[in-house]
């Protein structure tokens, strides 16, 4: 065998490999195409779709159809509808459609005295808006003076325009108290509130709690304190809460707990003080131990017997 059969033999696979590879190439390169064909329909549809929903949208945001006729506030007492519908930005012949109902309730819980905000849409022409208001039931002074809710929780800074007669309520410290939860109210935070407290009613102060408890049992109907003959609040750390009530300012000291007992225990004394004549009134009564009650009189005209 010559050098040049061996030379044409030894060729042979070369040339096959160099197809094989050709091949290949051309495969791959028609994948890419393929797959760029595919990307660019794709892209194609989906803009398409884009557009035609953009077109819907606009055909309905632009529709009288849906336009507002009839916008309901429900649950305001303090916040005028004429307040809420500017916070929303909501007037009449808004289009329904076109109301971004979560940055509605955002701005709506922005009001200091709005604890809950819920905004929907009733088709085709209708808007309704509930809140719950907070419930002011003292005045609390931390140095400052807040307005304090059912829950334990202060929720603005008192003002002068604020309801009149509220109880006030000193020896709290700032710990005792909690701020309302504002973490879903549009724009800054208050700069009074710290951080709200998720722990609830277990999480309270016995001083807090203290005081929470007097302020239900004067809002409950005969109450021997009725809430709005107390004036004061004064809480010691050590001996719990003595309470200012009634024209005279007597002094009522009920410590901690029991305050069911000693409520009514201080009924039945009120109403022996109105039915026993010579008519006895009194500066202070200690009601610390129901066992053990403190009774400082002092003699007064009939006319001025407590109770009546």
């Amino acid at each position: 065998m010559n050098r040049r059969t061996r030379s044409h033999r030894a060729g042979t696979p070369r040339r096959n490999i160099s197809r094989k590879a050709r091949a290949a190439r051309l495969r791959h390169l028609t994948e890419r195409i393929l797959l760029g064909v595919k990307v660019v329909v794709g892209a194609a549809v989906v803009g398409l779709v884009s557009l035609v929903f953009v077109f819907i949208h606009d055909l309905f945001i632009q529709s009288n159809y849906f336009n507002a006729r009839q916008i309901q506030v429900e649950g305001n007492r303090r916040v005028r509808p004429a307040e809420i519908r500017s916070l929303t930005g909501i007037r009449p012949g808004v289009n329904v459609l076109g109301v971004n109902l979560s940055a509605a309730r955002r701005q709506l819980l922005s009001h200091p005295w709005i604890a809950e905000a819920q905004v929907q849409r009733n088709l085709p022409g209708g808007l309704q808006i509930r809140i719950r208001e907070h419930d002011a039931v003292a005045v609390v002074d931390l140095g400052q003076r807040f307005l304090l809710n059912a829950e334990g929780e202060i929720f603005k800074p008192w003002e002068s325009s604020d309801p009149e007669g509220l109880t006030l309520v000193s020896g709290l410290k700032a710990a005792d108290v909690r701020a309302a939860d504002r973490s879903g109210a549009a724009g800054p935070r208050m700069p009074w509130a710290g951080a709200p407290d998720p722990g609830g009613q277990a999480s309270r102060s016995r001083p807090l709690e203290a005081v929470l408890q007097v302020l239900a049992l004067g809002r409950e109907p005969h109450s021997a304190l009725p809430i709005r003959q107390v004036r004061a609040i004064r809480v010691d750390r050590e001996l719990g809460v003595t309470v200012t009530a009634f024209d005279e300012g007597a002094a009522v000291r009920l410590g901690y707990d029991d305050f069911p007992a000693k409520y009514r225990l201080l009924g039945d004394l009120l109403a022996f003080f109105k039915t026993n004549p010579p008519a006895v009134d009194f500066d202070r009564i200690d009601l610390t131990d129901v066992n053990r009650v403190i009774v400082n009189p002092v003699k007064t005209d009939p006319a001025r017997v407590r109770g009546g």
